[in-house]
Parts: C-alpha cells; sequence; structure tokens
C-alpha cells in the first residue's frame, strides 16, 4: 500500500523556529484548491492503478481551511484513487484553530487521526517559541478531540534554552495523563531560515550541548517507553496498534506522492520534489504542468543508503526484505558493522531483524555515519 501527502501551505502566523514552506496570505486558498484538484487529476492519469491506505494533511497549518474544504478534498481524492475504505487520514493542526471550530465537522468529513502542534505545557515556553495558544486552551482541546477521534497525537519540543528536566517531565506527564496514543517529541532545531537562528547568531539564546541533549533525549525516551508507549522511530511513540501508518511509509522505504507546493514524493526508487513557491505551482498547474522542481532516479547504492538510513532509525533492517531489495545478505555484508554494534550493546538482532536499541537510538546519526 502506498501513501498520499498534501502539503497545505497555510498559516495565520510563522512560529519563530519553523522553516516549512507556508504563507500568511488566507485569500487565496480556493485558487490553491484548484490547483491541487488539478495535480491529483493529472497524477491519477499516471498513478491511478496504485492503492493507498494513508492520507496526510501537513503544513503549513492544515487546519486554518474549513472542514467543508477538507470533504471536497477528501471525496476528490476517492473519485480519482484506490484510496481504502479504512484508510489512515491525519491532519495537523493548532489548538487555537478550535476556538470557534467544532472538531466533530472534520470527524464527518473524513479526517480520522488528529495531531496538535502543542509543542509545551509551560505557558512561558510556548510564549518562547511564539505559538498562539495557551496550556489550558491546549488541554482542553485535546479533551474535546478525544471525544470523537480514537487516533490522537501531540507534538512536543524539548532542549529549549535554560529548560530544565523538571519542565520536560511537566510536558510529558501532562501528554501522558491526556491518555493520548501517538506523542512525538522533537528537539528544537535551529534552521537556518528563522528567526530563532538569528537569535542564536547574535547570541540572544544559547543552544544546549549535544551531552544536555543527549540527556534529554535519554529522559524523554525513558519516561514514555514506561509509561506503555512504543518506541518505533527515533523521535516517534505510540501505544500498541497506533503507529502512524503514513509515517511508517517514510521509514520503511514505501512509495508515496507528496501533493501541493514543497512536497516530496517517492515512487519505486524515483524521487521527486515541487516547487517551493505557490505561485509559480498555480501558473505551472493552470498549464496543466506538473510544478515538479526536481526529479532523481536513485542508484542502487543511494537506494541502499536511504533504506539503511530510515531502518535504522525506525524498526530495523527487515533481512527478507532487504535481500529481495538488494540481493545481498544483510548480515554478511555488514558483519563487521553488526558485531561491533552488537558488542557495545547499541543494537538487538533476531533472526529476521536488526535494530537499534535505545541506547542506539540517541546516538543514531553517528552510528549511521560510522558503519553504514
Amino acid at each position: 500500500m502506498s501513501g498520499i501527502y498534501i502539503h497545505i501551505p497555510f498559516c495565520n502566523r510563522r512560529c519563530n523556529y519553523c522553516d516549512f514552506y507556508l504563507i500568511t496570505n488566507l485569500n487565496v486558498t480556493d485558487k490553491f484548491l484548484i490547483s491541487l484538484k488539478k495535480e491529483i487529476s493529472l497524477y491519477a492519469s499516471l498513478y491511478g492503478k496504485m492503492r493507498f491506505d494513508s492520507v496526510y494533511f501537513g503544513g503549513g497549518t492544515p487546519s486554518v481551511l474549513s472542514h467543508t474544504k477538507f470533504k471536497e478534498i477528501i471525496d476528490f481524492l476517492h473519485e480519482n484513487f484506490d484510496l481504502c475504505k479504512d484508510s489512515e487520514i491525519s491532519m495537523e493542526a493548532n489548538p487555537e484553530d478550535f476556538r470557534e471550530k467544532n472538531l466533530n465537522d472534520y470527524r464527518a468529513a473524513g479526517i480520522n487521526r488528529i495531531s496538535f502542534g502543542v509543542q509545551s505545557f509551560i505557558d512561558s515556553e510556548l510564549k518562547f517559541l511564539t505559538r498562539q495558544h495557551t496550556s489550558d486552551e491546549a488541554v482542553k482541546v485535546i479533551k474535546d478531540a478525544l471525544k470523537y477521534f480514537d487516533n490522537v497525537n501531540l507534538d512536543i519540543i524539548y532542549s529549549l534554552p535554560s529548560q530544565t528536566l523538571k519542565d520536560i517531565d511537566i510536558s510529558l506527564s501532562e501528554a501522558i495523563d491526556l491518555k493520548v496514543n501517538h506523542i512525538s517529541a522533537y528537539t528544537l532545531t535551529y534552521e537556518e531560515r528563522t528567526p530563532l537562528y538569528k537569535s542564536l547568531q547574535k547570541n540572544l539564546v544559547t543552544k544546549n550541548t549535544d551531552s544536555k541533549e543527549g540527556d534529554f533525549y535519554n529522559f524523554v525516551s525513558g519516561k514514555l517507553s514506561s509509561s506503555g508507549y512504543y518506541h518505533y522511530e527515533v523521535s516517534n511513540f505510540a501505544k500498541e496498534g497506533f503507529q502512524c501508518k503514513h509515517n511508517l511509509k517514510y521509514w520503511e522505504y514505501g512509495n508515496y506522492i507528496g501533493f501541493g507546493p514543497s512536497s516530496h514524493s517517492m515512487v519505486n526508487g524515483v524521487r521527486w520534489n515541487n516547487f517551493r513557491d505557490i505561485i509559480k505551482y498555480n501558473n505551472m498547474l493552470s498549464e496543466n504542468s506538473l510544478p515538479v522542481e526536481e526529479k532523481t532516479v536513485l542508484s542502487s547504492e543511494q537506494k541502499k543508503f536511504e533504506y539503511l538510513m530510515l531502518a535504522l532509525r525506525s524498526t530495523g533492517v527487515d533481512f527478507e526484505k532487504y535481500n529481495k531489495n538488494f540481493g545481498n545478505s544483510f548480515s554478511s555484508e555488514f558483519s563487521d558493522s553488526i558485531n561491533n554494534l552488537l558488542k557495545f550493546g547499541l543494537a538487538e538482532i533476531t533472526d529476521r531483524k536488526f535494530y537499534l536499541n535505545e541506547k542506539g537510538y540517541s546516538i543514531a546519526d553517528e552510528i549511521l555515519a560510522k558503519y553504514f
């Protein structure tokens, strides 16, 4: 099964750490939807026989759109693609977007998984991240969402300047107490094009050391794992059976097609991305041209590297899948790396897969660079 990603490039305002492509002009949403439908139609003529079981609305902030627009898009997807009836259909959302909107309307429109960009349950941290909601507001919206959605994710950002383990514990404990079934926990990153990065360059904020970030990571992983959340990707934790079906497409090297400006796609070893420009996106589609900026046919070595990079950051290398895809035995090809990682207590092995353990997860990037 394959996945569909749809980039909704609209936000009421940009947060200081965000580097995703977005615009704050909400007056062009109707024009964007016309272009989006055109793009869907063009890809349906190319990949209409593919089967899909996940749709992910990312952004931007998809929840700025009305529930009627989501129903329109989801219905159009069903008309053009073989989209399973039990597909996971996720929407990213900000808590403040539901001050006046009814979450049940989005459930009725076809959304069955919602991901809230909460980031913290401490108001001073939310202010630092230039978020527009309060902790109390987030709690209220999440409790409301759980009335209508079985599948709810919360995004948490940690390793803020001057943050302590106690601060992180407060946010994680609140998320756990709310009984959501998925939590994504990310370290704060300083992307070059963001106001936060400029503050870092001017020494207005101080980035935590790698050692401190490692301590934070180990605390987050330990607390969530001990609270019944399965650690199935470096930054993602889920109750059993609630792993994000769509994100697994990325991490298990599956096929997915992206729609909207700045979206990325991967089908059978061919990767491409759209222009990061809604004007160019609209103009090209008005001329029946796909808004693809760059396309790459991956070599065998590139495919292998990407598979290993993704697999070792998530559920591990499946021996049978590796042999089928690359014609080699993983255990033989990387015997030295496997033995070293096992010796250092960074990985585990079974009769069917090799995977990093919690200790290995915490230095996954270093392991990939050194051993693979």
